[in-house]
């Protein structure tokens, strides 16, 4: 009941600043990283759809534009557009961006060729194909010494993407770079890299749209190396980002209290992280 108090309140205080609102508009850069976000997408993916509600919930119109994402960021931080999504909250970024409250969890983590036997040539005896990597410390509780106890593989990531301060700063590893994360994941069934950084939800997209028949060659190292919020990061050189930010965060909390973000999560299968 509390929460549905907190909605009727928060719609309230909305409408009465749209009322002598004129062209409420913002205009968002963001990547094609499906599932999240695609053009080809239904509404462009599930996180386009719920930046795009909550900031309807505002009485705003939203254009949403995709572009590569160094591009992106750049464009933003120009103030060619007023913000960029989904992207991760880094200090680096702090003084270019102000960011908004997080939209969802996204789990960063490492995946790897499966382990498994078969049997040898010789006959008899069976042997390991495949990446035999686990970790040794868990990453939970020391993620740059359970980095350092895999400096002997090679790591994909992609070009211009953060990842775990931990890990973009272990400059003992050997990363070796690719332009898209569908690269990335080439990469890693090519035996080019032991190790790809990715999303668990992109790489799983990745895998069955381009690469089916490997699905189940594929896993996802447990547990992730990082859950890393999602968030709108807006230029600080758009016209009155901090309202543009407020307006959204109160949209964002009524999808919240109406329990239409845990329905949209609900409807593309994801799994809520705490």
């Amino acid at each position: 009941m509390k929460t549905r108090y907190l909605s009727i309140i928060m719609m309230v205080l909305l409408f009465s600043v749209q009322v002598f609102a004129q062209d409420r508009q913002v205009k968002l850069l963001t990547l094609e990283w499906e599932p999240y976000v695609g053009a080809n997408l239904p509404k462009q993916g599930f996180a386009a759809e719920i930046v795009s509600l909550a900031f309807k919930k505002a009485g705003y119109k939203v254009t949403i534009e995709f572009r590569p994402w160094d591009t992106a960021l750049e464009v933003v931080k120009q103030g060619g557009a007023d913000g960029v999504f989904p992207a991760y909250h880094e200090a680096g970024r702090e003084a270019y961006y102000l960011f908004s409250n997080p939209f969802f969890k996204s789990p960063l983590g490492l995946c790897k060729i499966k382990d498994y036997a078969q049997p040898s040539p010789s006959g008899g005896f069976l042997y390991k194909r495949g990446a035999n990597i686990r970790y040794d410390v868990d990453p939970r509780i020391d993620q740059a010494l359970a980095l350092e106890k895999l400096r002997s593989y090679r790591f994909g990531v992609v070009r211009g993407y953060a990842n775990t301060p931990e890990f973009d700063r272990a400059d003992f590893l050997t990363k070796i770079i690719a332009e898209t994360d569908a690269d990335n994941i080439g990469n890693l069934l090519q035996n080019e890299v032991e190790l790809a950084v990715i999303d668990r939800y992109v790489a799983q997209n990745i895998l069955v749209k381009k690469f089916p028949w490997r699905f189940n060659e594929v896993e996802f190292m447990e547990p992730p190396l990082a859950l890393r919020n999602l968030y709108i990061a807006m230029s600080k050189k758009t016209d009155n980002p901090e309202k543009k930010l407020r307006d959204f965060n109160a949209g964002l909390e009524i999808l919240r209290a109406d329990g239409i973000l845990d329905s949209i999560m609900a409807r593309y299968g994801l799994k809520k992280y705490p």
